[in-house]
């Protein structure tokens, strides 16, 4: 029997059934064009399982980002903001930002600091730092040496706490009024500022171990009015001596409780300027022995704790 005129059903192998169909339409359509497939004698299920699935048809957005049959993501454009009547901190003059920078603490006038470049100048500008009071303040060596950096005039840190001091360049300080007493500073960090400073007028190292190069640091300050060494140590006769004919304008000198030897009292006695108008030498009951050498009048001297004065 010719397979051309068999049924479907009775193919010898149903898997090549896709080519032969294909082949038996192609015949059967060259002799009759308008004969189909009968539908009784057509296996549906199997002609879909062997036929490839359909894709699903994209949509296509309108648009002219989309005429060419590509999908594109297209982005909306911002809205533009509407202008408002308030003014920016950009738009501030200097002089303004600079009053009001002056009302802040110095904690906060530090970190405004590494907000941009141009408050960071605002923060460090002369005006800001004629005072500042870092009094009780531990580990303040990174605040000190950032307001060192400035034109720095008075300087408060009693009863602070350093462990150590590296300062940037080697300028000099103009430090006016500086007051470090009672702190735990090393004595390195304390030659590192002193060597740096030559105008000042008032000073207070109550309580600290100095040496003979603070001393003679201290030595080329010659407008010094105040001095207050009152139970300082770690210096030498010699440099007072030095220091106290140098500081020739100093008013009023305390120089109680220090580790002095009779040679030190000497000294600081035999060498005393004129201009001293107040002399604290309390707590040399064994070393004060003046020996005939007075301080002239107008004096007022101190002397408590002393045995010894002829």
């Amino acid at each position: 029997m010719n397979t051309d005129s068999m049924p479907l059903q009775e193919l010898p192998c149903l898997s090549l059934q896709g080519s032969m169909l294909a082949q038996s339409h192609k015949r059967k359509s060259r002799h009759c064009p308008s004969e189909g497939l009968d539908t009784e004698c057509t296996p549906t299920d199997l002609i879909l399982q062997s036929s490839p699935r359909h894709k699903l048809q994209r949509l296509v957005g309108k648009g002219k980002e989309n005429d060419c049959g590509h999908f594109v993501l297209a982005k909306r454009p911002r809205r533009k903001k509407e202008p408002t009547s308030a003014i920016s901190w950009d738009h501030l003059p200097d002089e303004l930002l600079l009053k009001i920078l002056f009302c802040l603490p110095l904690q906060d006038l530090l970190r405004m600091s590494r907000i941009c470049k141009r408050w960071h100048r605002l923060v460090l500008d002369e005006s800001l730092w004629h005072s500042v009071d870092l009094e009780g303040l531990t580990h303040m060596d990174s605040a000190l040496r950032q307001v060192l950096k400035t034109g720095l005039r008075r300087l408060r840190c009693p009863r602070s706490f350093m462990e150590e001091l590296h300062l940037p360049g080697s300028g000099p300080l103009q430090l006016v009024q500086m007051d470090l007493s009672s702190s735990i500073i090393p004595t390195s960090a304390l030659e590192s500022i002193t060597r740096r400073c030559s105008e000042l007028v008032c000073l207070s190292l109550e309580g600290l171990p100095l040496s003979d190069a603070v001393i003679d640091s201290l030595a080329k300050n010659t407008n010094l009015l105040q001095l207050n060494l009152s139970g300082c140590s770690g210096f030498s006769a010699a440099a007072v001596a030095d220091m106290i004919k140098s500081c020739s304008s100093v008013e009023q000198l305390n120089l109680s409780w220090c580790e002095f030897s009779t040679s030190h009292v000497k000294s600081v006695v035999t060498n005393l300027s004129s201009s001293v108008t107040h002399l604290n030498l309390s707590g040399y009951r064994e070393s004060l022995n003046l020996d005939g050498e007075r301080p002239q009048p107008p004096l007022i001297l101190c002397l408590c704790d002393c045995v010894s004065v002829t």
